[in-house]
């Protein structure tokens, strides 16, 4: 909604452009990185939630297979000298969480639409 009031916008509707030529080449691409920031964090962030109730038992529940389940049941041998069996499912979960934010950082970038030269 902010960016129907930048001056871009507003020159082009001077120019005459059609409503949806607007949105499409110009609104669009400056809301691209934001939204893709947005999404990577709650792909994150419902990873994390979800990791979280498996592991108090909230969760998906067995014998669909969670990363918190994993942990929950492998819990107690991190004292003894199977403690891998917790840790792993938690580093794939690091890595995966890991994964969603530098894809979003990498298509912001790609999309941004500010660092690009612009030609008319």
């Amino acid at each position: 909604m902010a960016l129907k009031e930048v001056e871009f916008v507003e020159a082009s509707k001077a120019l005459g452009f059609s409503t949806s030529r607007i949105i499409i080449k110009h609104i669009l691409p400056n809301i691209a990185g934001p939204i893709l920031v947005v999404a990577s964090a709650n792909f994150a962030s419902a990873i994390l939630l979800e990791t979280g109730l498996s592991f108090l038992g909230f969760g998906a529940q067995p014998p669909m297979p969670s990363w918190g389940t994993m942990i929950k049941e492998h819990y107690g041998y991190i004292i003894m000298d199977a403690a891998y069996l917790a840790v792993l499912p938690g580093l794939a979960i690091m890595l995966t969480v890991y994964a969603f934010n530098v894809l979003a950082i990498g298509l912001r970038d790609a999309f941004d639409v500010k660092s690009q030269n612009v030609t008319v």
